[in-house]
């Protein structure tokens, strides 16, 4: 994944004067590019797979199937069979969703600074 940021940062900045207590709150807005947020994958009718949530028993997220999007819970198993390792995923929710839906949950992926308290809050995913 690579990520283009865009040099040419707004800063806005609030002051409140309240008799002899100012606030000042300063904010930077920032413009950044990422060119392959979803990973391709050759599996079924799934095209390419953007992981937002996994730990032990699966993963979630959303999948690309041509120009759809569906958002997805996969329950995994890993089996192990003397030297033998194979992993079985389950798909135990899978609705299509827009495009809207997609960027509404990256934007609050990237903004929840809580996340990953429970599993692994997936990185690959969210701008450097």
């Amino acid at each position: 994944m690579s990520a283009e940021r865009d040099s040419d940062e707004a800063i806005q900045v609030a002051v409140d004067i309240d008799g002899d207590a100012v606030e000042i709150e300063r904010e930077r807005i920032e413009t950044v590019r990422v060119d392959q947020l979803f990973r391709p994958v050759e599996e079924g009718n799934c095209d390419a797979r953007l992981q937002l949530w996994s730990d032990s028993a699966g993963w979630n997220g959303y999948e690309r199937r041509g120009d759809q999007y569906y958002h997805v819970n996969v329950l995994t198993r890993t089996i192990v069979e003397g030297t033998e390792v194979t992993v079985e995923s389950e798909y135990i929710h899978e609705e299509a969703v827009p495009a809207e839906d997609v960027a509404e949950s990256v934007r609050d992926h990237i903004l929840d600074r809580h996340a990953g308290g429970v599993g692994t809050f997936v990185r690959g995913c969210s701008p450097p």
